[in-house]
C-alpha cells in the first residue's frame, strides 16, 4: 500500500485509500478499523491465502457482524467519576508503562479490590477484575481513568486462561510437522525433550537464546515448564543427543537455565526462512519492555510451528501464585501480548513455548508462554518479557 496506517492512522479515513483497502478484497461489505487492527467483513470469506498485514497494520477477516476480532476489549467502564493523576497524561507513552501499573496497583490493593492482569494499549488501560462477572456493583468503585488514558474492565472468567501450563498444553502435532533433525550446533528454535518417565512419555519444547550472567557463566534459556527440575535434556528427542541439564530456574517466569555439556555449541543465530527473506543474523541483545512498541512486527520460530510473524498488541502486568512455599501468595510479572496471525492456533501447537520471540532490530523481547486458543483473546499469545533476565543480570551472548 502506498500509506502507512501503523505510523499514521489517520490515513485510513482518506477516500483514495479507503478506496484502496476495499479492492484488496472485491467482495468485501465493509472495514473496522480502531487503529490497530483493520477488520474486514464479508457474507463469503474469500478464498485463502490471506495477507497478515495490510498497510503495515494486522487485518482480520470475518462473516460475524459481531465478530470484533483482535481489536482493543472494551466492554466494561467504570460507572464512577474516580479519575487517578489526571494532571499526568501518560497517554501513548510508552516508556513510562511502569508507572500507570504502580498507580493501578496502589490504588486497587488500597481499595482491597483483587485485580489479576492490567494490560496498556497506548490510550487506554485495560484492567482484569477477579470478582465474578454478576458483581457489577464493583465497577461503581474503580477509577475511569488513570493519568488520562481511559480505562476499561474485564472479569477474570472471561479470560479463559489454561489451567496450567505445560509442553503440551494445546494439541497434538502431526509428526511430519515437526522438525525432528539433531543439529551439530545448535540455535534459537530447535527442539528439546525431557528423558521418558516409567509411562514411556517425554516433554517436548522449544530452545531458547544462549545467555551469560556476570561471571561470564553460560546457560541456554528454555521452558520450566517443558524440562524437568532434574535430569537431562536432549535434542531433538529423548533418544537424541543428551545436550546439559537445568541448573537454574527465575523464580516464578517459567524461564530455565540450562547448562551445556562440554563440547556442545550454541549460537544465537536464527535459522533462515522463506517467508521474510534476510541476510543471516545475530541476535543482538535483550530488549525491555519499556521500550518495545506498540504495532511492531514480531517474530518466532520453533520446530513445532516453523517460522511466524506477528504483532506486538500491549504491554501486560500478570498477576501469577508464586511458586516459593516461603513467599507471598502471589507474584506479578512482566509480560507482552502478541497476536501472531487469524487463526494462529493452528500453527502455535505442541512444544512452542520457551521460543524466543525478536523484533526487526534482532533483539530479543521475550519468551513464548502459551495462547489462547478461544474467547476474547483467541491468537494472542502471552510472552513473558525479557526484563526477567535483565534483572536477574544476563545479558545475550
Amino acid at each position: 500500500m502506498p500509506f502507512d496506517l501503523r505510523e499514521n492512522p489517520s490515513n485510513f479515513v482518506e477516500s483514495s485509500n479507503n478506496k484502496l483497502l476495499f479492492e484488496v478484497f472485491p467482495a468485501t461489505q465493509a472495514i473496522e478499523f480502531d487503529n490497530r487492527v483493520l477488520v474486514y467483513r464479508f457474507d463469503e470469506l474469500p478464498p485463502k491465502p490471506w495477507p497478515q498485514q495490510i498497510a503495515r497494520v494486522p487485518c482480520y477477516l470475518t462473516t460475524d457482524p459481531k465478530d470484533q476480532g483482535p481489536s482493543i476489549p472494551t466492554r466494561q467502564w467504570s460507572h464512577s467519576s474516580i479519575k487517578l493523576s489526571p494532571a499526568m497524561d501518560l497517554r501513548e507513552n510508552e516508556a513510562a508503562v511502569s508507572l500507570i501499573f504502580d498507580l493501578v496497583r496502589d490504588f486497587f490493593r488500597n481499595a482491597n479490590i483483587p485485580i489479576t492482569e492490567i494490560q496498556s494499549w497506548g490510550h487506554i488501560v485495560i484492567i482484569v477484575l477477579e470478582t465474578e462477572p454478576h458483581n457489577v456493583e464493583i465497577l461503581q468503585a474503580v477509577p475511569n481513568s488513570i493519568a488520562q488514558c481511559q480505562c476499561f474492565y474485564l472479569f477474570e472468567s472471561e479470560i479463559e486462561r489454561p489451567i496450567q501450563l505445560s509442553a503440551d498444553h494445546l494439541k497434538q502435532v502431526p509428526a511430519a510437522a515437526i522438525d525432528d533433525a539433531q543439529y551439530q550446533i545448535l540455535r534459537p528454535g530447535v527442539a528439546l525433550s525431557s528423558a521418558r518417565n516409567t509411562l514411556g512419555e517425554s516433554s517436548c519444547t522449544s530452545s531458547g537464546v544462549l545467555v551469560q550472567n556476570n561471571s561470564g557463566d553460560r546457560y541456554m534459556t528454555a521452558s520450566s515448564h517443558g524440562i524437568p527440575e532434574e535430569g537431562m535434556i536432549y535434542h531433538p528427542t529423548s533418544s537424541g543427543l543428551e545436550i546439559g541439564k537445568p541448573i537454574i530456574g527465575l523464580a516464578n517466569t517459567d524461564i530455565a537455565l540450562v547448562k551445556l555439556n562440554d563440547g556442545v555449541q550454541f549460537v544465537n543465530e536464527p535459522f533462515e526462512n522463506t517467508i521474510v527473506r534476510h541476510e543471516p543474523f545475530i541476535l543482538g541483545d535483550f530488549i525491555r519492555a519499556d521500550e518495545t512498541k506498540i504495532g511492531g512486527n514480531v517474530f518466532l520460530d520453533s520446530p513445532f510451528s516453523g517460522f511466524i510473524e506477528g504483532t506486538r498488541l500491549a504491554h501486560s502486568f500478570t498477576r501469577i501464585p508464586c511458586n516459593d512455599p516461603h513467599g507471598p501468595s502471589h507474584v506479578w510479572i512482566r509480560c507482552h501480548w502478541v497476536n501472531l496471525g487469524q487463526n494462529s492456533t493452528e500453527k502455535v501447537v505442541d512444544g512452542v513455548c520457551g521460543s524466543a520471540i525478536w523484533d526487526e532490530e534482532h533483539r530479543v523481547l521475550g519468551f513464548f508462554r502459551y495462547v489462547h486458543t478461544t474467547g476474547t483473546f483467541r491468537d494472542h499469545c502471552s510472552i513473558i518479557a525479557a526484563d526477567h533476565l535483565l534483572d536477574k543480570g544476563y545479558t545475550m551472548v
